[in-house]
């Protein structure tokens, strides 16, 4: 037994759902609504190691300072001003959660997340062993008067958003929310972590407006991925603060792992300076729309009113509301015995509710048109006897 040997944050952190079920979607025989994960079918071809500057020596714990210009320009677009001394690259925009935990977070820190969240993040804040709180909201995005009440009743270090195609929810939050949110934050002083790795994969007319770039006197972090736009095996990511944080940061990452993989960052460097990631990006949301709008009418064609969702405006996922009594652990486990895998909402949810069993999370995004339907038949299927078990 080692457990004397082990931290008590360790012992009492979760494995990860999404992770323990990955080795099933990488069955060929299994159709998975599950993971989040891009269709590799249009990744980009890996740039030809001739065309890459030389990585193969240790490398500034930043990151590459061409990459780090490339990211301001791109945080730029989004309207957010910065400069490249306040940006990291990182092993993806995960490892930034991780080095923002380590910096703020302790077994007497709070921190507030959306409910429901994403599940990962709250790995890592547990972690640390930070007490989390999520709060509740809607289609416009984190209550405002709930995010209140529970500022005023637990006092957070910080709060954890993730305004764009919410994972697992979807909802992409309104203008007048986003303004709201960041008056408030900067009413009360708390730190705001803004997680936009799903930005680029916008289906409609939509406001995508940095909720950081609209405080005022708050302190921000700023989370960002090329996971879901290109290679997610490179695991390249990165972070933009406020400067006060930016040296610890970098202090944090070279405790860490010295500095993120080089040949990584000069991949992805190099595709964003050819000229093709537009175009890319224009033909990822066109693949990406189609396979949302094929599962949004085989759920309603299969399902009809027996289950509730909101068509997303963008990122990956479906956020499924289940009939009453039909719980979404059994779903999991009765689709997996005809190969079709989906994602249960009870990991999403930091504290505990009484919905937390009723919902799913589904991804179309690596699934193909014909499979989409042929999955959504099968899980139809399972939810309708259970309803009548």
């Amino acid at each position: 037994m080692i457990s004397h040997l082990l931290t008590s944050h360790t012992q009492k952190i979760e494995t990860s759902l999404v992770r323990e079920l990955l080795h099933y979607s990488q069955q060929p025989d299994v159709l998975s609504l599950a993971g989040g994960l891009p269709d590799e079918k249009y990744m980009p071809a890996y740039p030809s190691l001739d065309v890459l500057a030389d990585s193969r020596q240790y490398g500034p714990s930043e990151g590459e300072i061409r990459l780090r210009e490339q990211v301001v320009s791109i945080v730029a677009d989004r309207g957010l001003s910065t400069v490249a001394d306040d940006v990291l690259i990182t092993t993806g925009s995960q490892q930034g959660l991780d080095i923002i935990s380590r910096l703020i977070l302790d077994g007497d820190s709070t921190i507030l997340t959306e409910q429901p969240t994403y599940l990962a993040a709250c790995q890592v804040f547990s972690l640390q062993g930070a007490t989390i709180h999520d709060v509740a909201s809607d289609a416009q995005g984190m209550s405002l008067e709930a995010l209140r009440q529970a500022i005023d009743a637990h006092h957070p270090k910080a709060l954890y958003l993730i305004p764009n195609f919410q994972n697992p929810a979807g909802h992409c939050y309104s203008l007048q929310r986003r303004r709201e949110i960041a008056a408030l934050l900067d009413e009360k002083g708390i730190l705001l972590i803004e997680d936009d790795p799903y930005r680029d994969l916008c289906y409609e007319q939509v406001d995508l407006t940095p909720i950081c770039s609209l405080l005022k006197t708050a302190p921000w972090l700023y989370l960002g991925s090329f996971s879901k736009v290109l290679w997610p095996g490179v695991r390249t990511g990165y972070s933009v603060s406020c400067p006060a944080f930016s040296p610890y940061l970098v202090k944090v990452k070279q405790a860490i792992d010295l500095h993120t993989n080089r040949l990584g960052q000069e991949m992805v460097s190099y595709f964003l300076s050819s000229g093709g990631f537009p175009a890319h990006l224009v033909t990822l949301k066109e693949v990406y729309k189609h396979k949302r709008d094929v599962m949004a009418q085989a759920l309603s064609s299969e399902l009809g009113d027996l289950v509730t969702f909101t068509l997303p405006a963008g990122g990956m996922f479906f956020w499924l509301r289940l009939p009453d009594g039909v719980s979404s652990t059994l779903v999991l486990e009765e689709a997996l015995r005809e190969n079709v895998l989906v994602l249960p909402g009870v990991p999403f949810f930091p504290s505990e509710s009484p919905l937390k069993d009723s919902f799913l999370r589904l991804s179309f995004a690596r699934v193909s048109l014909d499979d989409i339907n042929k999955a959504v038949a099968v899980l139809a299927g399972v939810i309708k006897r259970l309803l009548t078990k």
